[in-house]
C-alpha cells in the first residue's frame, strides 16, 4: 500500500470541500485559477498544491463557515425577556 504524505490528504479533504461549495470541479478550478488536470491531482491526494492555491481554498473554506455562521445567526427567534417567563 503505498503511504501518501499527511500534507496531500489535508489538501485533498480542503479541496474536496471547496468542490461541494463552488458547485463541482470545474467550477473550483476557475476560481482557483488552476488547470482541472493539476486539481484532479490534488483532490485524489497524488500530490499538494501549490502554497498560494491552498491558501485560496481554506479562505473558500473559512468564508463558507462564516456565511453559514451569519446565516444560522439570523435565523435565530430572539431571546426572552426574564419578564416574559
Amino acid at each position: 500500500m503505498e503511504h501518501k504524505p499527511r500534507w496531500a490528504e489535508m489538501c485533498a479533504r480542503i479541496l474536496q470541500q471547496c468542490e461541494v461549495v463552488k458547485g463541482g470541479r470545474e467550477n473550483l478550478a476557475s476560481v482557483l485559477d488552476v488547470h482541472p488536470h493539476d486539481l484532479a491531482l490534488w483532490i485524489a491526494a497524488k500530490s499538494g498544491p501549490p502554497r498560494p492555491v491552498f491558501e485560496k481554498a481554506v479562505d473558500i473554506v473559512l468564508a463558507e463557515h462564516e456565511r453559514r455562521a451569519a446565516a444560522e445567526e439570523s435565523a435565530k427567534v430572539p431571546r426572552r425577556r426574564r419578564t416574559d417567563l
